[in-house]
């Protein structure tokens, strides 16, 4: 089974339309947790009232919905799916991407596969979405397999038992806390699958798109938060801010699907 976790903060619109494809291309057994971090958009609440009535009537496959008091960030939101989760695999979607037809099967079996890779994203196009996109995916799907470095923070597939082997209790175990509301957390995370000698992966048969920064744009003060944990982040590995890594900076080799 895999557990798909993704965390919410408004934009009812995309919340939607990201569910909607899994349950209807994702052939697989599967769990899906959503973590709300204090949504107050209209329709938001009734939405997932509705989602968690679809479940009781056995209309969906198993959901699991966790409401925030207020928004506590990616960092926190990431920790509690994954703490309730039950997969082999746990994939983490941000809400505004848009999958193609049994993506998750194919990366499951990527890793099913290759036990050596502990973290696996697909390739991507972003912002505004190509005419041809389906054509893309389709045509991906079919070319020879190949894998290289690179991860996407909005999209990626982690083993359960290996990323236990990363667990740090003082940072928020999995994922470290230090890393308030948004940014570097992913970074961190990636930083942590290569340190322990299982850099993130990145197989060219899946293509997902990327609305970019749906999330980013309703949170005051954004551009702080990326200053300040770019500092953490740069103590925490002890990088000087003429070699620091910028948070987007590991998926460069991952921007080549447009």
């Amino acid at each position: 089974m895999i557990s798909i976790i993704i965390p919410t903060y408004n934009n009812l619109f995309f919340t939607q339309l990201i569910i909607g494809l899994i349950q209807q291309t994702t052939k697989i057994e599967y769990e899906l947790i959503i973590v709300d971090n204090h949504s107050t958009e209209d329709g938001m609440q009734k939405y997932f009232d509705w989602l968690e009535k679809s479940v009781e009537l056995n209309l969906f496959s198993k959901i699991k919905i966790f409401k925030n008091d207020e928004n506590l960030g990616v960092a926190k939101a990431w920790n509690i799916g994954i703490k309730e989760a039950f997969g082999k695999y746990i994939a983490v979607l941000n809400n505004d991407i848009v999958i193609d037809n049994d993506c998750l099967q194919r990366m499951v079996k990527i890793l099913d596969e290759n036990e050596n890779i502990w973290c696996l994203s697909p390739v991507f196009t972003h912002k505004a979405m190509p005419d041809n996109w389906h054509q893309k995916a389709m045509q991906i799907k079919n070319d020879q397999k190949q894998i290289g470095n690179g991860a996407t923070g909005f999209f990626f597939i982690f083993r359960q038992d290996c990323i236990k082997k990363l667990a740090q209790p003082k940072q928020g175990y999995f994922i470290d806390e230090q890393f308030d509301k948004l940014w570097y957390e992913d970074t961190d995370l990636f930083m942590r699958f290569k340190n322990a000698g299982h850099a993130p992966q990145t197989t060219t048969n899946v293509l997902i798109h990327h609305f970019e920064s749906k999330t980013i744009e309703l949170i005051p003060d954004a551009n702080k938060y990326r200053a300040e944990n770019r500092t953490k982040f740069n103590e925490k590995y002890k990088l000087s801010s003429k070699t620091d890594i910028e948070p987007q900076e590991h998926e460069k080799t991952n921007e080549n699907a447009n």
